[in-house]
């Protein structure tokens, strides 16, 4: 499915200069990749048990790069969605799809109860900077504004406006880390050892696992990745299969492209998802602040006005409401789009005109926030609760994706096959993900 507009074969750029010139999908799901989880989750582990995981949210960050190169290399290969390369994979079939692609499906939408937390986060926030409008109303005025962004559906917008908000947002969180050290809660060598000594606290399993679903690029986001990478152009740059040295030449260029796209979507994450853990580690666990509630946005907004001063207070919700609402924005265009993708899979006939998909991506992304505003009014003061909820659920999304990515990618045809270096590192994610889930749970049940 794709509504962009139709392009070409396009050659290749050269140069370090022409490949950062034509990254763009990885800055949009970037803008939900730095989003709640580094602000909300990654803080409360900071703030539960200090450094001591620092590992933890490196591995989180680092280890899906693998996963998100993959599903963009089917999409190039393919100019498959998500959801159509899940269809490959051999098995069970209900309604003419896939059993791992139901599965998924379904994970993916049961990570939408993280999203009514950042909604009701995003109107608590509100609500702490103009008291006057009460939090039901400002929750309304968020679900009004993502509306009417979205309603057009045009990618190079809402590209353009993702990108505004992730590099506003990651400056201020950089700049709060340096001038962290000079104060009374600065971070000592011994208290960076001691983050990588590979405990696993027990007592923080639960958000643990929510770290490991909700940092860098998360199931949810890898997820998204082919949907973008498409409305970019990239599979059509590269045009259809073909066995001549000139496609080998195309498909070898843009997938330079894409690794860079996947790997500045990883260092950004990574960058701003340490830079909160440190924070929460050295302030919120120091004063023995634990986010929660509805005003958790200014709990966390202690990591700022302890480290840069009071008169920060407003500059941290600004880069707060630019962290969450970015996330509300591109996990509601994406759902849309993966949304009527399955249903056109499972038989929808009317969807197979492009002006009927078009019509029902953007009912759907006004359909799924109201959903999450509706909730959001009934249960206001659980939205920390509902994000690590949401959290777990992506990281369990993690295991039946990885498993069929790897599947994908070992029946691909040699020509086009992942180097050696990619495949390894796509078999070592999928044993982290695996390991890391079960460690956790039975700490979480024996604790």
């Amino acid at each position: 499915m794709q509504t962009g507009e139709t392009r070409g074969i396009c050659k290749p750029p050269k140069g370090l200069g022409g490949l950062l010139r034509n990254i763009g999908p990885g800055v949009v799901v970037s803008g939900s990749v730095v989003g709640s989880g580094e602000l909300l989750v990654t803080t409360r582990m900071g703030a539960d048990v200090g450094f001591v995981f620092l590992w933890g949210v490196l591995l989180a960050c680092l280890v899906k790069f693998f996963i998100q190169l993959e599903l963009g290399r089917q999409c190039i290969l393919h100019n498959n969605t998500t959801i159509q390369a899940l269809d490959r994979m051999p098995g069970l079939r209900l309604q003419n799809a896939s059993w791992v692609a139901w599965l998924c499906v379904l994970g993916y939408f049961s990570v939408m109860i993280a999203l009514i937390g950042i909604l009701g986060s995003v109107a608590g926030l509100m609500v702490t900077a103009f008291p006057v409008i009460p939090y039901s109303v400002w929750a309304v005025i968020v679900f009004l504004f993502i509306s009417a962004l979205l309603y057009r559906g045009l990618y190079a917008d809402l590209e353009r406006m993702i990108s505004f908000l992730v590099a506003s947002f990651s400056l201020i969180v950089i700049g709060s880390v340096l001038v962290l050290q000079g104060t009374p809660y600065a971070f000592s060598g011994p208290d960076l050892l001691s983050g990588f000594r590979f405990a696993m606290p027990p007592e923080g399993a639960f958000v643990a696992l929510a770290v490991m679903g909700s940092v860098g690029a998360t199931a949810v986001e890898l997820f998204m990745y082919p949907y973008w990478v498409r409305e970019k152009g990239y599979p059509d740059f590269v045009g259809p299969q073909e066995n001549t040295p000139e496609w080998q030449a195309r498909y070898r260029g843009w997938m330079r492209v894409l690794i860079t796209d996947a790997l500045v979507c990883t260092l950004i994450a990574l960058v701003i998802t340490c830079a909160y853990y440190l924070l929460g580690a050295s302030i919120l666990k120091r004063m023995n602040v634990v986010p929660q509630g509805m005003k958790v946005v200014e709990h966390v907004s202690l990591i700022f006005t302890e480290s840069i001063g009071a008169w920060a207070k407003g500059l941290f919700m600004f880069g707060s409401f630019c962290t969450l609402f970015s996330t509300l924005l591109v996990f509601t265009a994406s759902s849309g789009r993966i949304g009527v993708d399955f249903l056109h899979l499972i038989g929808l006939s009317s969807l197979n005109r492009e002006e009927a998909r078009l019509r029902l991506i953007r009912i759907l992304q006004i359909a799924f926030p109201f959903l999450w505003l509706c909730v959001t009014l009934i249960k206001s003061d659980t939205p920390l609760a509902l994000v690590l909820l949401g959290a777990n659920a992506n990281n369990l999304l993690l295991i039946p994706l990885a498993y069929a990515v790897v599947h994908l990618a070992m029946r691909a045809q040699s020509r086009v096959r992942m180097p050696l270096w990619s495949e390894l590192g796509l078999l070592f994610t999928t044993w982290v993900i695996i390991n890391f889930t079960a460690i956790n749970l039975y700490l979480k049940w024996t604790g």
